[in-house]
């Protein structure tokens, strides 16, 4: 691996963190800021094996300051549980195909463009027939920020989520921005 690339395990991919971590460097250095944002909880998030799109609590983005210039923005996926109701084994369906399937999408208000965000692989979330596990907060590696016009509601959803078999649950979930800024009249 070269400096700043970093492996998460299950992806294909290595990501490069150089951008992150020069970003976490301006903040310790006092010059930028980070800031997350929080769905209210919902009870349960349902993947079935039919490959349907499911909503996803929205995100209201409030108290940005003013003239604050947004480096990078991601999403984030947190649920406390997830479990398998069906008696064979269970998994995502399919890896993250962009901008078509299995991706978690963001868009500012109800009528802007749909942004990828968190992408899968396939076999993700894989469980035992009729088990639960421990939930976990998922980070989109990909920048969002040109979906966000500073404060507001921003929609999500999850693509053409699908699992093997009838259903993945995913038990109190929140979705979260997580905006890395500059303070007003500061520029990269």
């Amino acid at each position: 691996m070269m400096p700043g690339e970093f492996y998460i395990e299950g992806k294909q991919e290595k990501v490069d963190l150089t951008e992150i971590r020069n970003i976490l460097s301006e903040i310790q250095a006092g010059i930028a800021g980070m800031v997350d944002f929080w769905s209210e909880p919902v009870e349960e998030v349902q993947v079935s094996a039919a490959g349907i799109t499911v909503p996803l609590p929205s995100v209201d983005i409030q108290g940005l300051p003013s003239g604050a210039s947004i480096m990078r923005a991601v999403a984030m996926l947190k649920f406390r549980m997830v479990e398998n109701t069906n008696a064979a084994v269970n998994r995502l369906n399919g890896g993250s195909v962009a901008g078509t399937s299995q991706v978690i999408q963001v868009r500012q208000g109800t009528l802007g463009n749909w942004f990828d965000a968190v992408g899968f692989v396939d076999g993700q979330f894989g469980l035992e027939g009729q088990t639960r596990e421990g939930g976990d907060v998922c980070f989109g590696s990909i920048d969002i920020s040109e979906a966000l016009a500073r404060n507001g509601i921003l929609g999500l959803r999850w693509l053409l989520a699908r699992a093997n078999a009838d259903f993945l649950n995913f038990n109190d979930v929140q979705a979260g921005i997580r905006i890395w800024y500059l303070p007003g009249g500061m520029t990269e």
